[in-house]
């Protein structure tokens, strides 16, 4: 598989997602976020252990109600 700068990628054996920042042959350069120490890690693997992960991008809006269905829910409770 080729791998490519900004892909999200895990290791084949599971880990967190990891993000590619950058590919040269066989080697891939990941970084990730170690939330036990709060820091950034970097690391560079071979392509050979790492799938691509697919991940859905997360929308600030989607965590939101819709307008309507507050309006809906309000309308419930007081009947």
């Amino acid at each position: 598989m080729a791998f490519a700068p900004g892909m999200i990628v895990q290791l084949k054996s599971g880990s967190p997602p990891l993000t590619v920042v950058a590919v040269d042959g066989d080697r891939v350069e990941i970084v990730w976020f170690a939330e036990d120490v709060a820091e950034f890690r970097t690391q560079t693997l071979p392509a050979i252990a790492l799938d691509e992960l697919e991940v859905e991008e997360f929308d600030l809006e989607d965590g939101e109600e819709e307008e309507g269905d507050e309006d809906e829910d309000e309308d419930e409770d007081k009947h």
